[in-house]
């Protein structure tokens, strides 16, 4: 993949450019705006979503949220005075797992007898799998963004940072 279209999907600088926590919070929401202006364009015009309208909101309202989260434990963490690096390595330890986001059983395991209420089901499966795999690719791009941090943010978790701590923030 060539540098611009790196940046068009993390929303990551090309390689050899430092990243700063605001130039990536800024793409993210700028990204997330984006996504949500054309939906609301679409359904204002009267026309159907694709799925992959859907998909690509909800994985920036994803990464949206996780450095929306960030930026939110740095602001109040000991007054304001957080270290930014100790704050996005807690992030990254809670969002890592999600790149191995057990995913749902397969949607088509789900058929039975036919009626509402396997509809119901089976809409709700192939949802839940949709989801996970749409938490996978976000925790690649936020993991990747997070990365291009460079040193003054480690990507590893300090051994005083507790995991449960970051879904609080």
């Amino acid at each position: 993949m060539t540098d611009p279209q790196r940046h068009a999907v993390t929303g990551a600088p090309p390689e050899g450019v430092p990243a700063s926590l605001h130039a990536i919070t800024e793409q993210v929401h700028h990204n997330c705006q984006q996504h949500l202006d054309d939906i609301v364009r679409c359904l204002g015009r009267g026309e159907r979503l694709s799925a992959e309208q859907i998909y690509g909101t909800l994985r920036a309202q994803t990464l949206s949220t996780w450095w929306r989260l960030v930026t939110r434990h740095i602001e109040r963490t000991d007054g304001g005075e957080s270290r930014p690096a100790q704050s996005v390595a807690r992030f990254v330890s809670w969002i890592t797992p999600y790149l191995d986001d057990p995913t749902p059983p397969d949607p088509r395991q789900a058929i039975g007898t036919r009626g509402q209420d396997n509809e119901l089901e089976l809409a709700l499966v192939h949802l839940d799998h949709s989801l996970a795999l749409i938490r996978q690719g976000a925790a690649r791009i936020f993991l990747a963004q997070a990365e291009t941090l460079g040193p003054a943010c480690p990507a590893e978790q300090s051994p005083t940072a507790s995991p449960g701590q970051e879904a609080t923030a």
